[in-house]
């Protein structure tokens, strides 16, 4: 595992002929540079680092805080630094520099353009997954967006993310930091902190949970947040329960984490995550939904709740099931037995539903459950047909479910 910091170099200003340094305070520390970087990658003990900038960047000032010694070779950068000129090619002995003075190998250097139209920002982007070939499962990454251009902040915490997503590996994001200059009048002692807004990126994370929550009934990608933020195990374990049951498709289980919800939410609400206690009003917004004394209720909610979240063969099982317990309960059979449920289908033939769930129509709602169940047939030229029929059979038995338990 390797602690990777990518920083990005901004034109600078100087005083007195040198550039200006500052006193940076990260974790009650204090570091005099004038290179951001360098207080960074000594502060988190940085195994690789990575700096990107435009060919007006200080490239001069970094060579000198990263200790080259070759003062024509800097005054070459500076040169061409003024004329707008540098390149690769001239970067490579600031590469070898960065290295060999700390030891970090793999370390380099990498021109972009300034993102002022589709072209450079695609540009950008390329050197982002350039970037990204070179880290590594479970290495940590650290972004530095203190300098350059202030869209350039933006577009390294967004490319980063999508790297990683394109990239399929799986290193974490550990701190995204920025140098307060802008507070150093703020105190007598002229010190701009160092803050973390790693939570710009923690946010993301969550909204992309809690959308997949909402949308597709999906509590996987809450749960990895979950395993990688090591979070309560109260709080982990509940949704854990709960989407495995909507995973597996299991009624009886979903309807049990309904019964004993109260106990789950109050320990989820209870927790010390602020976007957590968030959560917990979702789940609270689930269970109201499903929260239903007979079983027929709870699954045509539930058949309602798979419908609006786009899973509509769940949906289709679990209507068919509504239907066939709320036929029993009608006729007073037993919902759990075989007997008292093929009883209670062909109770649905003496019904005025007969023709919307026989198993005799091809497009009924028992025919097509039992081929997403079995995979019986090819129905692919229906499939779009049956979504929106799902959509009309939900609304036609909602006066059935709405019948008194009598025959």
């Amino acid at each position: 595992m390797a602690k990777i910091l990518i920083s990005s170099l901004g034109t600078g200003s100087k005083k007195n002929g040198d550039y200006q340094k500052v006193k940076y305070k990260i974790d009650e520390l204090i570091y005099h540079t004038s290179f951001i970087a360098d207080a960074l990658t000594e502060h988190l003990a940085i195994d690789k680092l990575f700096l990107v900038g435009t060919n007006k960047s200080i490239w001069d000032g970094a060579y000198e805080a990263f200790g080259g010694k070759d003062e024509n070779y800097q005054m070459e950068l500076m040169e061409k630094k003024d004329s707008g000129t540098i390149n690769e090619t001239l970067l490579d002995t600031f590469n070898k520099q960065v290295s060999k003075q700390l030891g970090l190998s793999g370390s380099r250097a990498s021109l972009i353009d300034y993102g002022i139209n589709d072209d450079e920002l695609w540009a950008i982007f390329e050197r982002y997954l350039e970037i990204s070939e070179s880290i590594e499962d479970g290495d940590e990454l650290y972004l530095d967006i203190t300098h350059s251009f202030r869209s350039l902040a933006m577009m390294s915490l967004v490319m980063t993310q999508f790297a990683s997503s394109i990239s399929g590996k799986k290193f974490r994001l550990k701190g995204v930091y920025y140098g307060m200059l802008e507070y150093l009048n703020e105190t007598e002692e002229k010190i701009a902190p160092i803050v973390n807004l790693n939570i710009l990126f923690e946010l993301q994370e969550w909204i992309k949970a809690i959308d997949a929550i909402k949308k597709y009934s999906d509590f996987d990608p809450l749960i990895e947040i979950l395993d990688k933020e090591g979070i309560e195990l109260n709080a982990h374990n509940a949704f854990l329960q709960l989407n495995n049951a909507i995973d597996m498709g299991n009624m009886a289980s979903i309807y049990s984490f309904v019964k004993t919800a109260s106990k789950k939410i109050r320990a989820i609400s209870e927790s010390k995550n602020k976007v957590i206690k968030l959560l917990a009003e979702e789940v609270i917004a689930l269970v109201d939904e499903l929260d239903k004394e007979k079983m027929s209720d709870f699954q045509y909610a539930l058949a309602k709740w798979f419908y609006k979240n786009k899973n509509y063969a769940m949906s289709y099982m679990a209507l068919a099931e509504a239907i066939i317990t709320k036929a029993c309960e009608i006729k007073g059979y037993d919902i759990k037995s075989q007997e008292g449920r093929t009883a209670g289908k062909d109770y649905m033939k003496i019904t005025k539903y007969d023709d919307y769930f026989s198993p005799k129509y091809a497009n009924g709602i028992s025919k097509i459950r039992n081929n997403i169940a079995h995979q019986l047939d090819n129905r692919g030229n229906n499939v779009t047909e049956d979504i929106k029929r799902l959509g009309t059979f939900i609304e036609t038995f909602e006066s059935f479910f709405l019948e008194d338990n009598k025959v």
